[in-house]
């Protein structure tokens, strides 16, 4: 006879399996991804250590684009920089020649010395007045309205705001940031409108954890954001079922679980309860539009 223990168990190798064999996650946006940074007005690319500064800061602040330039390289453009925008710091060697007995007269190369400068840089996304020449715009737009999944997030109330080049939920404001849908490009496995949409809900699910007192500190400790993250994409695979994004779950929503195997290796019940908080996530979402509905209907 199976025990409970050997169920939780099952379940949990069977998910850990798809995690281990699964590959890499995909952006299913334009963003900055690794693509090398260059000069706005050069067009050069940054070299050495300069790449790496720029990609974690474009990291960092979900810029989409990868070019960047000095304020006076900007405003030579046309463009301004933004008040209040926060600069990027890169190195550049300037030669100087050496002064004193010790030149060496003789040695062209030892009469100069390199001498470490620093530029500071802003984004494309950091200033007004300019429009990269491959951009994508709001006529790019490849993402398709789902009536039902646009009137469940509309009954939410939810604040949502279309920026930038990361999703997230912020709970010291209780709002939710999207990148604009004409961003939206799929991935191998989804259309633009499934990846719209997929990443919208798992958003939303986020914004329902202070509503129903969602909490795994004192289960998962440090783990408690992965545990938080797994309710989100199930409770999005959930929701894109019911509303007919997708007929059913796609391989790519597992893709996103890779960071956390070892909650479900430390943890057999860890998916049976990540399920649960995503379904009590979902019918407490799918609660909304009944609620829509039902006043239309008076």
């Amino acid at each position: 006879m199976q025990t409970k223990r050997d169920t939780h168990q099952i379940i949990t190798d069977t998910i850990l399996a798809a995690l281990e064999n699964c590959g890499p996650c995909e952006r299913p946006w334009v963003g900055q991804a690794l693509t090398m940074p260059v000069n706005a007005v050069s067009g050069h690319e940054y070299r050495g250590t300069n790449v790496v500064m720029l990609w974690v800061a474009a990291q960092e602040a979900g810029y989409a684009e990868n070019q960047w330039a000095t304020f006076k390289q900007w405003s030579e453009k046309g463009a301004r920089v933004r008040k209040g925008e926060k600069a990027t710091p890169v190195i550049w060697f300037k030669m100087l020649d050496r002064k004193g007995d010790d030149a060496g007269a003789d040695d062209e190369d030892s009469r100069h010395i390199p001498c470490a400068r620093l530029s500071w840089v802003f984004n494309t996304a950091q200033v007004d007045g300019y429009q990269p020449e491959k951009a994508r715009s709001p006529k790019d737009n490849q993402v398709f309205p789902i009536g039902l999944a646009d009137a469940l997030i509309a009954a939410t109330c939810a604040k949502i705001r279309h920026e930038g080049a990361r999703a997230f939920y912020r709970p010291s404001t209780d709002e939710i940031v999207l990148p604009p849908r004409y961003l939206f490009t799929g991935t191998s496995t989804s259309s633009a409108t499934e990846a719209y949409y997929g990443v919208a809900l798992h958003e939303l699910t986020h914004w329902t954890a202070p509503r129903l007192e969602r909490e795994f500190g004192k289960r998962f400790g440090d783990d408690a954001y992965a545990a938080e993250e797994l309710v989100a994409e199930l409770g999005a695979a959930f929701l894109c079922a019911r509303l007919g994004v997708s007929v059913e779950p796609r391989a790519d929503h597992a893709k996103y679980l890779a960071s956390w195997i070892k909650i479900l290796k430390d943890d057999r019940k860890a998916i049976i309860t990540a399920a649960s908080k995503a379904a009590e996530a979902s019918d407490y979402l799918l609660a909304f539009k009944g609620e829509t509905e039902a006043r239309k209907a008076t």
